[in-house]
């Protein structure tokens, strides 16, 4: 089956991060009396890059000790240089339409990211369950999965966003079989996040479906995500109101009101709450000004001019040149001759920012530049994961005369491409520009059969998931089959040995269903194992799991922490099928069903004997005479509701 996993080994590298955070952390970078806390706080604003740069100080390589999960920790772990190079990388990956998922909004997403992040901050802090940097970082990726999807399956979750039919997780699973709350765990394990954190936040929209105990560290925790993923969408709701204004006041007060009780579980008095609503907005604004986040998304690319202006961008070869000497403006007039879109700078300390912004294929260096800033430019260049692909020039002086000049050897070293005389003539240096475009143009071959390649086995990697699906499940009834039912109560069955969850089993069987083959034919026997299959899905709860073993057999796998909760469902599901009425030609067909209850115990080493178990149960039930629940409690097989049935039918 797919799994987050396959999907993160080819797009977690590939995730975007806004420009604005990668350029404010270059400007930190490149000031020796910046500080850990000054760049830690703007890392924080990406999920993406706090990932990586978790990942990083986590992985192996670095032979660290307990994981880390605060940002700031990280920086220090990692180096501030290594910091200012992922933001570097992840600033140009290409923003533009294609490839990108059209639907997506991606600045509501960086956006609520950060609010949640800040909220969490805050909470943690009025809590003290965990830190508060940790709180914030693990709120920030809770929810990456969902710009994974958009990165990866632009084109398909595209159509899963705009689907109307049920819930956007529901949809993303049916489509890839997980959804973006699996996908983030993944990812934030990926990262080094340790799972304390991780497990609760991949509950942070549906605190019900975890199986915490109530009241444990782990459960507070899940209220906690959860609480801040609330106030995030009601601050994402209420962005467009006047800030200052009496009645945004009294909204974010209501809205405050609105998350009481959970804030209460967490130890969280009204006031509290409001306050740290209140404050996480006044902050959320000031962090998206400085990064130029708006307050309602518009995603980057579609603000960049029309397709013909894009075009044309992409067609001319652009060059940065590097100094402000008679020859290297003639070399800048000449690469303009030559159809190159070139700019140039005086100097090389903003060659890092020009770079990010303009995203250049040839970088020449003046000269101007003496050969030891020439080498501190190619090291920085080659340094980074961005500058590796880059063209190289250098225009040496026609007479070595300056007194840090050194040998071209020292310039190969440090990562130039070719070097060329400052009194070059024009044959000369067309010929080193056929080169260059020579080398962009292989480049720009080998980035599309890249892309294209990563496209193919992106739609191959969903045509195979819809095979699993397909696999999996009952092509009559649309419920998972046999082979998905056990694979899906032998992780139940883990997770029981693992942690103390618990689990019960309920088998079902139609009673005399021969009898409606034989009386009215199988076309009206599929009409009942439809509507049927349709009773269970609308009756069982979300956590539950239904599946048909086969012909007019059902398994379900309940987390039901009691034998009570379990014969409760069963009663439920069995007055349900009682009532339940089936037009078919002009007649209406009516069922009964026989229940087997088994609930996991110390009697059942193995998955086997608790399916064997429950289906004795059944068995019981259809022998004391059908339309009835018998429960396997202890050693013996007891009979919840005897039901003198009414129907003549004696046989199935």
């Amino acid at each position: 089956m797919n799994s987050p996993r396959l999907l993160l080994d080819s797009a977690a590298d590939q995730l975007p991060s806004p420009n604005g955070v990668a350029l404010a952390i270059m400007e930190l970078w490149e000031d020796e009396r910046t500080t850990v806390k000054q760049l830690g706080r703007l890392v924080q604003t990406d999920p993406a890059l706090s990932g990586r740069l978790l990942k990083l100080a986590n992985s192996a390589a670095l032979g660290a000790g307990r994981s880390v999960v605060s940002v700031p920790e990280a920086i220090v772990r990692v180096g501030m240089q290594t910091v200012g190079q992922l933001a570097v990388a992840f600033s140009l990956i290409d923003q533009t339409s294609d490839g990108h998922c059209k639907t997506f909004d991606y600045q509501r997403f960086w956006s609520q990211s950060l609010l949640m992040a800040i909220l969490g901050r805050h909470i943690a802090a009025g809590t003290r369950l965990t830190a508060a940097d940790d709180l914030f970082a693990s709120c920030l990726l809770s929810r990456v999965g969902l710009l994974a999807f958009a990165t990866v399956y632009p084109e398909e979750y595209a159509s899963v966003i705009t689907d109307t039919r049920g819930t956007l997780s529901e949809r993303e699973r049916s489509a890839f079989g997980f959804d973006h709350n699996a996908l983030s765990y993944e990812l934030m394990l990926d990262y080094g996040v340790p799972n304390a954190l991780a497990e609760p936040a991949r509950f942070h929209e549906t605190p019900g479906l975890s199986s915490f105990t109530s009241g444990s560290r782990p459960a507070r925790l899940v209220d906690a995500f959860h609480l801040a993923w609330r106030l995030s969408e009601l601050g994402m709701e209420g962005a467009q109101a006047e800030s200052n204004s009496e009645s945004e006041s009294n909204s974010k007060g209501n809205r405050a009101v609105q998350a009481r009780p959970l804030a209460g579980r967490l130890g969280l008095s009204l006031e509290q709450l409001t306050q740290a609503f209140d404050q996480s907005i006044v902050d959320w604004c000031e962090w998206s000004k400085l990064l130029e986040l708006p307050s309602h998304s518009v995603p980057a690319f579609e603000s960049l001019g029309n397709d013909e202006t894009r075009a044309a961008d992409a067609q001319a070869p652009r060059a940065v040149v590097v100094g402000n000497d008679g020859a290297t403006r003639a070399l800048f007039e000449a690469l303009e001759r030559n159809r190159f879109d070139v700019r140039q700078i005086a100097e090389g300390t903003s060659l890092a920012r020009l770079t990010v912004e303009f995203q250049p294929g040839l970088i020449v260096l003046g000269a101007d530049c003496t050969t030891t800033e020439c080498e501190r430019l190619c090291k920085m260049i080659r340094g980074i994961e961005w500058g590796r692909s880059l063209y190289l020039m250098a225009l040496r002086p026609a007479c070595e005369s300056d007194p840090d000049a050194g040998s071209k050897t020292a310039l190969y070293r440090a990562g130039i491409d070719t070097t060329l005389p400052a009194d070059a003539d024009e044959d000369a240096l067309h010929a080193r520009l056929n080169t260059v475009r020579r080398h962009l143009e292989l480049l720009a071959s080998w980035r599309h059969d890249r892309a294209e390649l990563r496209r193919i086995a992106n739609e191959l990697a969903i045509s195979h998931r819809k095979f699993e699906v397909l696999s999996l499940t009952d092509q009559l009834t649309e419920l998972p089959n046999r082979r998905a039912g056990l694979q899906a109560l032998e992780q139940a069955w883990n997770r029981n040995r693992r942690n103390g969850t618990p689990l019960g089993v309920v088998m079902m069987d139609i009673d005399h269903f021969k009898q409606i083959n034989d009386q009215h034919g199988h076309a009206a026997g599929d009409q009942a194992l439809i509507a049927f299959a349709r009773l269970l899905r609308e009756t069982v709860r979300q956590d539950e799991i239904v599946c048909r073993l086969g012909g007019e057999e059902f398994l379900l796998i309940s987390a039901a922490a009691e034998i009570r909760e379990l014969i409760v469902l069963g009663e439920r599901l069995r007055h349900a099928v009682e009532a339940l009425r089936i037009p078919f030609q002009g007649q209406t067909l009516t069922l009964t069903a026989s229940f087997g209850l088994a609930q996991r115990d110390r009697s059942d080493p193995e998955m086997d004997a608790l399916l064997v178990a429950a289906d004795r149960a059944m068995y019981q039930a259809k022998a004391r005479g059908r339309n009835r629940v018998v429960s396997r409690i202890g050693k013996e097989f007891k009979t919840v509701t005897p039901i003198q049935s009414t129907d003549p039918r004696t046989t199935d």
